[in-house]
């Protein structure tokens, strides 16, 4: 696709949420669906699980200038966390486990004796 092309796509989208929010919304799921439909196989399955993350923290957010900050601060925070596998990556794999491990109580379990 051109950059003419996006351009007239982005326009067309954007007098589309103007004039109707609800088939704005439509077209939006449709697009992802599609270009999510085009992954390879393999990562498919992951990609509509990431989507469904954004989708679900973006819900709450109904004013479209708050969606996009939140989106962008959305980004950064996958930006940050790439910057930091990518700088030292047995580090962030060290830190991801020990959040994950936290060491768990035994409760000692009281024998009892069932009479019939």
């Amino acid at each position: 696709m051109s950059t003419t092309e996006d351009k007239s796509q982005v326009l067309e989208m954007v007098g589309l949420y103007q004039k109707d929010p609800e088939a704005f919304e439509k077209m939006r799921a449709d697009i992802i669906h599609q270009m999510l439909e085009d992954f390879p196989e393999e990562y498919r399955k992951r990609a509509y699980g990431m989507q469904f993350q954004i989708e679900m923290r973006l819900r709450r957010y109904k004013d479209p200038i708050v969606r996009m900050n939140m989106m962008i601060a959305m980004f950064w925070e996958q930006f940050d966390e790439f910057n930091r596998v990518l700088n030292d990556p047995q580090k962030f794999i060290s830190d991801r486990d020990a959040e994950h491990c936290e060491s768990a109580k035994v409760l000692p379990l009281k024998k009892t004796i069932i009479k019939h």
